[in-house]
Formats: structure tokens, C-alpha cells, sequence
């Protein structure tokens, strides 16, 4: 006992050692902190700069202009004909068009704080689940407090959705779910599959989901009018998916079977096929693994976590809203599944390309990992092979940066033409890039299988006790 005692001390003071350490390197990132980036807001900016004008968001101008003006970057400094879409539903829109009347560096300021006010409802609203507040913002801290507020997205609203909406199936207050569900349609490809769980198993949810998504697409025509909701639907997003085959911060099918060889229009098609097989799998299997857990959020959670399972179009960004489906089966399944889903969950913790970038980060990101397998109580051997193994990666990536990549000027386009084109452009100039950015992903693709292996490891014991 009292050599347990011992160790306990001895593992609690490296901790702290490390936390310290982490802390001082975190304070040395300068431009890369992420309240300093957000490199995706000004997009976004410019978008309902152009809404609140009368002109088209998804046009190249006056996208290319209003980016120029206001995104100093070095990207835009060596590159005149630069554009990055905002390919957003209209509906996303009138926050943005309300930012355009104010100053760029106030508007910027408020964004910073909404999406930190978001992270921190996410992780607000976890603990409500029985989950550790802890430990949901260890799991969050990388891929949402840094991650999403370096790029300035609107990801972390649709994760409030998404979690918020766990919070209210487990309450029984299923209009509410209902609401949150489809507000979760702010990313469509990420609302898509919680929207069709909790229509397809919560009766109760499902006249919300429709009376709110009605609501979003008036709040779509008034914004942008019906020609600009068509020119979305049947031109914006596969043009976007189609720009993206090749973006090596993409985690799809797509991107995956691109990088290997596949052409284009074949990689599309099988992402799409993927996209909605796991939309149906997870839609059915969050019913099942719902019943044997007896954890009705795992209604939303679950296929949220799916829909990020191979697809079209993955980015880095959309990974976090894997984390609650895992923390749920982490800490709240048993045996197999519960070490399959704790490794999973500190796989997706961490934001690899990132890391790998941004030497800085890699203290604080050890920090985290040690945190959250102490916390999990997953036992000695898991615990320290999996740091570890997280250790080991991340320094044999370091030791082999990412090379800037050599990009050709992107040629100025017809005021009229969608961003896409642009931006197709500069994603066909990176070229093939190095197979490392395919050895990167490794981990977090085997964090979402984890989770995938987790939810049918639910189900096991169950099969088990059928007699022959």
C-alpha cells in the first residue's frame, strides 16, 4: 500500500513537472496561438460582407477583393489571385452579415469569444451526461479550444448542437432534441446523421426537426434568395468536395483513395457510397448500443461520430465531433469495449497535423494524453503502452516536418466564377504531396475505427448470452 502510495506521488509530481513545462512552451507560440489566427474567419467575414451588399457569397468577387483587404497572411501577400470559399448553407449567414457592419478586428474579437463560449458549453453540457467535467475538457482542449478557434469556424456550434442535444434526449425533452437536431444542420455533413437518428427513433423529436428545418431554410431564402439556395445545393457543395479531393488536411474516403491513385470522379463516388453507408450503420447501430447502455445520447453522439467515418469530405476541423460519442463509451461501457473506446478517444484527442506542425504543442499535448489515461483508469499496461506509442509517433513525425509547400500563383478568375475554381487551383498546385501527410492521419483514422469497434463491443456480451 504504501509503495502505491509512492508511485501515485511520484507519477502526480511528473505530471505536474510536465504541465509546467507545457505551459511555458504554449506562452512561446506567438503568431501560432490560437486566438492570433483564426485564419478562416476573415472567409466567412467577407461572405456576409458580400450577403449584407446584394451580391453572391460564392462568387470570386467580391469574395477575392474583400479577402485581400482584410486577411494579411502571408499566403494572400505572395498569391494576388488567391480566394478560400465560404461554403456555407445560407443560413449561416446573418451572424456574418451582422459582423460585416462592425470593424474587422472588433468582429474578429466577438467570433474568439463565441467559439470559446461554445467549447466551453460543449464541455459544460458533457458533464450533465455523467462524464467527468475533467475529463470532457481534457478530450476537447486540443481539437476544439485550439483547434477550432485557430481556424475561426463554425464548427463548434454545431458540436453545441450536437452535444446539447445528447443533454436533451437524456432529460426526455424531446422537442427540444428535435430543435437542436436540425440546428446541428449548421455543418450540413455533420447534422446530416444526428438528424436522421433522432427522426428515425425519437418519435416525439420529429416535428421540431421539421418545423426547424423549415425555419433555417426561410431564414436561407430571405438571406440570400432562392436562386442563391439553388446555386448551393446544386453547384457550391460538390464543387467544393470536388476542390477538396486532393487537400491534404482532408480525412475522407475520398481524399484517402485520391492520395492513393484513384481518379477524381471515382474517389467522389465511393466517399459518397461510404458517406451513406455509415450514415445507415450508425443510425442503426445508435439504437442498439442506446439499448444496451441504456444511454439515450448516444442517439445523436453515435451517428455524429459516424458521419465522420470515411465520406466525401472529412476536414481536420470536423474531427471533434467524434469526442462525445467516444467520452460516452469510455466511460460508461465495460471490458473490451470501454478500453477500445478510452484508446480511441485519446487518439482523436489529439490534433496531429498540428502537432506535428507546431513543435510547441507537443508538451501540452503529452500533458493531456497522461491526464486523460490516469483519469480513464484504463490499468498500467493500456495506460503505458498507449502513451507511449503517442509519444514515439509524435517524435519520429517531428523529426521530419511537413516541407513548405511550392505554390504556383492562382490565376485571377471572372468576377462571376464560384471561389471553388480558385481554390481548386491552389489545391491542384501542393502537387503530390509527402507520404507522411498520409502517415499523420493514421492515428486519428484508427481513433474513429476504435470507436466503430467500441459501439459493436457494446453489443457483444449481449450476442453472448443467446443460447446455440
Amino acid at each position: 500500500m504504501r509503495g502505491r502510495r509512492l508511485g501515485a506521488i511520484v507519477l502526480l509530481f511528473a505530471l505536474g513537472l510536465l504541465a509546467i513545462a507545457a505551459l511555458r512552451d504554449f506562452a512561446r507560440l506567438g503568431d501560432a496561438l490560437p486566438w492570433k489566427q483564426l485564419y478562416d474567419f476573415a472567409d466567412f467575414y467577407c461572405a456576409g460582407f458580400a450577403l449584407d451588399r446584394g451580391s453572391d457569397p460564392y462568387r470570386y468577387e467580391p469574395l477575392h477583393r474583400c479577402e485581400h483587404r482584410f486577411n494579411s497572411s502571408e499566403a494572400y501577400r505572395r498569391d494576388p489571385g488567391r480566394a478560400v470559399p465560404a461554403p456555407l448553407p445560407p443560413y449561416d449567414f446573418p451572424p456574418f452579415m451582422l459582423a460585416a457592419r462592425l470593424d474587422f478586428a472588433a468582429a474578429r474579437t466577438i467570433d474568439a469569444i463565441a467559439i470559446l463560449a461554445a467549447v466551453v458549453g460543449a464541455i459544460a453540457g458533457l458533464s450533465l451526461l455523467e462524464i467527468p467535467l475533467d475529463l470532457a475538457a481534457l478530450a476537447l482542449a486540443l481539437p476544439a479550444g485550439y483547434l477550432l478557434l485557430a481556424a475561426g469556424q463554425v464548427v463548434p456550434f454545431a458540436l453545441l448542437a450536437i452535444v446539447f442535444c445528447g443533454v436533451a434526449l437524456v432529460r426526455r425533452r424531446d422537442g427540444a432534441a428535435g430543435v437542436l437536431a436540425a440546428l446541428t444542420l449548421l455543418e450540413p455533413h455533420l447534422g446530416v446523421p444526428v438528424c436522421a437518428a433522432v427522426l428515425a427513433w425519437v418519435p416525439r423529436a420529429r416535428w421540431t426537426i421539421v418545423a426547424t428545418g423549415i425555419a433555417l431554410a426561410a431564414v436561407a431564402a430571405a438571406t440570400a434568395g432562392p436562386a442563391v439556395v439553388a446555386e448551393y445545393i446544386a453547384r457550391v457543395l460538390p464543387a467544393q468536395a470536388a476542390a477538396e479531393t486532393g487537400y491534404v488536411y482532408q480525412y475522407g474516403l475520398t481524399y484517402l483513395l485520391h492520395a492513393l491513385g484513384a481518379p477524381p470522379h471515382a474517389a467522389l463516388i465511393a466517399g459518397d457510397l461510404s458517406y451513406a453507408a455509415m450514415l445507415v450503420l450508425g443510425v442503426w447501430l445508435a439504437r442498439r448500443v442506446e439499448t444496451a447502455l441504456g444511454r439515450r445520447e448516444l442517439l445523436a453522439y453515435l451517428p455524429a461520430a459516424f458521419g465522420v467515418v470515411g465520406g466525401p469530405y472529412v476536414h481536420m476541423v470536423d474531427l471533434a465531433v467524434a469526442i462525445p460519442a467516444a467520452l460516452v463509451l469510455a466511460t460508461q461501457s465495460h471490458g473490451r469495449a470501454r478500453i477500445l473506446a478510452a484508446v480511441a478517444l485519446v487518439l482523436l484527442s489529439v490534433p496531429w497535423i498540428d502537432v506535428w506542425i507546431t513543435k510547441k504543442l507537443l508538451l501540452a499535448t503529452l500533458f493531456v494524453v497522461a491526464a486523460m489515461l490516469l483519469r480513464l483508469r484504463v490499468g498500467t499496461a493500456v495506460a503505458g503502452t498507449t502513451f507511449a506509442a503517442v509519444a514515439i509517433a509524435l517524435y519520429l513525425l517531428e523529426l521530419r516536418p511537413p516541407p513548405p509547400f511550392a505554390l504556383a500563383p492562382t490565376p485571377l478568375l471572372a468576377p462571376g466564377d464560384l471561389v471553388q475554381r480558385a481554390w481548386s487551383a491552389e489545391v491542384a498546385a501542393l502537387g503530390q504531396p509527402d507520404p507522411l501527410w498520409l502517415v499523420v492521419k493514421l492515428p486519428t483514422w484508427l481513433g474513429l475505427g476504435g470507436v466503430v469497434a467500441a459501439a459493436f463491443a457494446v453489443l457483444r456480451p449481449r450476442r453472448e448470452q443467446v443460447p446455440p
